[in-house]
């Protein structure tokens, strides 16, 4: 495929049983793994991982596998999550990490965690301001983000455009003006799926199956940036759901 960015399939650490499947689509229909780091699977998977000549992205584990930031009670698991974590990043060569801010809990806490961690690999990735079991989301605003951003840890964030559209239809602004103002923030990789134009909820669609003007958010992908498609995949159908949505990519991304 011939797109402007380099594309990204993402996968979990523990989808080693793809591994086949991933080296067949290598340098046709990705450019690099974005792989979500399951706890506790870094012993069983990490050398099977380590033996593909592919570049990595890690995505830190979140509150799905009970990692939170935004909650002080959780900082133990947090910190073990997060070694664990950074183990992977620092074995598949990765100068990137994605973290989720948290839910119910404080803005501060997030940062003060951040802190803890003290990695410069990690980037911040935007969310709704309503998580699906109606929790309140951390970093779903520009200003949250800017204000994670001035504690100087930050080099930059990763920006989903499914949660941006989410957040703006919370704040009843324009899904493209929340957009522009997260662009100022640096991002250093970008989401991309498809879902509804007029939820606050995170509903992650294969491409073509929403109402989001997909054109409108790969149009202002800088040139040669990374882009992960985040899209859904039917276990019983190994890769071929991404493929699919490969090949829609190519056909809006080339009109």
């Amino acid at each position: 495929m011939n797109f402007p960015f380099r594309l990204g399939l993402k996968l979990y650490s523990t989808n080693t049983d793809l591994i086949k499947d991933v080296l067949a689509l290598k340098d046709i229909f990705y450019d690099f793994i974005e792989l979500y780091i399951i706890p506790g699977s870094y012993k069983k998977t990490i050398n099977e991982w380590k033996m593909l000549d592919i570049p990595y992205v890690i995505h830190a584990p979140h509150f799905f596998h009970g990692v939170n930031l935004a909650q002080a009670e959780r900082m133990e698991l947090n910190l073990r999550s997060y070694r664990e974590t950074i183990e992977f990043a620092d074995c598949l060569d990765s100068s990137i990490i994605i973290a989720h801010g948290g839910n119910n809990g404080s803005l501060r806490e997030t940062i003060r965690q951040l802190i803890l961690i003290n990695d410069n690999r990690i980037l911040i990735e935007n969310k709704p301001k309503v998580g699906l079991n109606d929790e309140l989301c951390i970093g779903w605003s520009a200003a949250e983000i800017q204000r994670i951003c001035d504690e100087g840890m930050l080099r930059g964030i990763a920006l989903d455009f499914v949660h941006a559209s989410c957040a703006a239809n919370s704040s009843n602004i324009d899904t493209m003006t929340l957009v522009e103002e997260l662009m100022l923030a640096n991002p250093r990789i970008y989401h991309l799926s498809d879902g509804d134009i007029l939820s606050e909820k995170d509903m992650h669609y294969n491409l073509g199956m929403g109402s989001l003007n997909l054109s409108n958010f790969i149009s202002i992908v800088p040139v040669n940036s990374l882009l992960t498609l985040e899209t859904p995949r039917d276990p019983s159908m190994g890769l071929l759901d991404f493929v699919h949505d490969v090949n829609y990519l190519n056909k809006i991304a080339n009109k």
